[in-house]
């Protein structure tokens, strides 16, 4: 019994044999047996397709492939992989102009919430900086934490709505210590003026 290759795959002659096509899908010859002849040769079996047997090879995965080989995405998902791509890139550069202005008061790094795209790929849809905006220990530390705190809350192009609230309780915690620090002052100032100072 005689042995021929189809594509790297021997068969023997006279059994259903399996051709396997570029895109890597496995046939059975049942499809096209009545189009396709192996003839004996020199070199062992030459194997030869008429239009019917190459068309036959050619129907199943129909899906068209981008060069790296990957599935092409139809015009409507590939449309949402663009808008995804978008927002992603739009929700990393906010988070990261939050994480440059806050300095040694970000805590960690940016966290993100994800979406999965047609592709398969994840992309991040929404995100957060967690940033220290406790009062520090004196009325002059916490005025220069609140400054800030006040200008990573407003760094991004466009600040939300939680972004302009942080910025407002830092406003507050600024306001709040210069009161302190004045009322400090003008304690010390009475001290030193009181006759019972000396």
């Amino acid at each position: 019994m005689g042995m021929f290759m189809v594509n790297g795959i021997k068969s023997p002659q006279n059994e259903l044999f399996v051709a396997e096509t570029d895109v890597g899908v496995k046939r059975d010859s049942s499809d096209y047996a009545n189009s396709a002849k192996a003839q004996e040769n020199a070199d062992g079996y030459e194997l030869s397709f008429s239009d019917e047997g190459w068309e036959a090879l050619d129907k199943g995965d129909k899906k068209e492939r981008d060069i790296s080989g990957r599935e092409k995405l139809s015009e409507e998902n590939q449309r949402k992989v663009d808008e995804l791509e978008k927002i992603d890139r739009k929700v990393r550069a906010h988070e990261q102009a939050h994480l440059n202005a806050a300095g040694g008061y970000a805590q960690g790094g940016a966290s993100y919430d994800y979406v999965t795209g047609p592709d398969g790929k994840r992309y991040a849809n929404s995100g957060h900086v967690n940033i220290d905006t406790s009062p520090e220990r004196t009325p002059e530390a916490t005025i220069r934490k609140a400054d800030v705190v006040y200008k990573a809350a407003l760094a991004p192009a466009e600040p939300s709505p939680s972004d302009r609230q942080i910025a407002a309780n830092a406003a507050k915690m600024k306001l709040d210590a210069q009161k302190k620090l004045e009322a400090q002052d003008t304690a010390v100032s009475k001290q030193l003026s009181s006759p019972h100072a000396a």
